[in-house]
């Protein structure tokens, strides 16, 4: 039987590769950030330069696809490493975006021989010369795939993951935020409970989901505010004052609501009567809700709980949809282990070839090491 045949070319043409991811997502198990909704914005408005990684089949059928970028890494001020990094920049304003689940997107079934055959492609006499390559926001499943590569193998960021089994608790009868909030542990339970008693003393409580790109940029513009308000107080700008990240966004949000209800991305607000105290910023694809962003409202009383009681109702709102899973993705924050069950950890991988820089790196960790004990 042939082999796999692998190339790697420039993109030359964003068109032709959007038909050609779209066919082939269309036969793959992948997630939201291997969708052309993430994907294609993120080459009109960050990508400079990308690689383009395609696995084709004997029989002439396209079955894998990446994109890289080349990029440099300075670390010690004497390691300079060269990199290859799968569906990010290495610029870490542009990389702000934050691409969760990351990996080649591969026809169903095929996704350890696209591996192979792609790093025979990167290998080969048309890749630009590399150290490293990086797969950041991958997840730690794949951890068992890469070490079969030959390549050293390094974590560099690692960060836990939670997430709601929607489809198991209505298995179990549960449809409703008060049927979802019994199911917590005793403490977050009673927060919740005790939040919404005193959030109904404004009203009644409602979700609002954005249904037009108009209603979309309200619902950020409202949003930004209050997620700067969390990051500015510890003296750090959030996501909403940088220009790459809301250039990528408004981009996305635009393709997205011109497909009509079924978009990808969801925008909702949580109130109590007039007053609003809750916004989420989420991606919704093949049964998963991935929560993205958020903004709350601040409140001066501290048995208000705005985060808590907006993701409630967005649950209950999933619940009820028929969505699968309420995924709050990766990090390291204790409100998502205690409004879910644990997910994957999310890793970013380095995988290494035997070049001079790596042996001289790896050489210079060692030593470290021996002079540590």
């Amino acid at each position: 039987m042939k082999p796999l045949e692998a190339r790697l070319k420039p993109l030359n043409d964003l068109k032709t590769l959007e038909a050609l991811w779209r066919d082939l997502e269309a036969r793959a198990d992948r997630e939201f950030f291997l969708s052309w909704m993430w994907i294609g914005p993120w080459l009109e408005t960050l990508a400079d330069n990308p690689l383009i990684v395609e696995v084709i089949n004997p029989n002439g059928r396209l079955i894998g696809l990446g994109v890289f970028c080349e990029a440099r890494e300075v670390r010690k001020k004497i390691v300079y490493a060269k990199q290859l990094r799968l569906h990010e920049t290495g610029d870490p304003n542009r990389d702000v975006i934050t691409i969760e689940y990351n990996n080649l997107l591969a026809e169903r079934g095929m996704e350890q021989a696209v591996w192979f055959a792609a790093l025979k492609a990167l290998n080969g006499p048309e890749c630009p010369k590399w150290d490293e390559l990086i797969i950041g926001g991958a997840t730690d499943s794949e951890a068992a795939l890469f070490s079969e590569f030959g390549l050293t193998v390094q974590k560099r960021a690692e960060a836990s993951s939670a997430y709601v089994d929607l489809a198991g608790l209505r298995e179990n009868g549960i449809q409703d935020a008060d049927g979802y909030v019994g199911t917590l542990g005793k403490s977050t339970r009673s927060q919740i409970r005790r939040s919404m008693k005193l959030y109904r003393q404004r009203g009644e409580l409602a979700l609002d989901v954005a249904g037009s790109l108009d209603e979309a940029k309200e619902f950020l513009a409202e949003l930004g505010p209050h997620h700067e308000a969390k990051w500015n107080a510890v003296g750090q700008l959030g996501a909403t004052q940088k220009e790459d990240y809301m250039r990528f966004h408004s981009r996305m949000m635009e393709r997205a609501y011109r497909g009509g209800s079924d978009n990808g991305v969801e925008f909702l607000r949580a109130r109590a009567g007039d007053h609003a105290f809750g916004w989420l910023y989420n991606f919704v694809d093949r049964g998963k809700v991935l929560f993205y962003l958020s903004g709350f409202a601040f409140e001066e009383d501290n048995k208000l709980k705005p985060g808590l009681v907006t993701h409630a109702l967005a649950i209950e709102h999933h619940l009820k949809a028929g969505m699968d899973v309420y995924d709050f993705m990766g990090g390291d924050n204790r409100y998502k282990s205690n409004l879910g069950q644990k997910g994957p950890d999310v890793v970013a991988y380095a995988l290494q070839r035997k070049t001079f820089p790596m042996i001289l790196e790896g050489a210079a960790r060692g030593l470290k090491a021996r002079l540590g004990r």
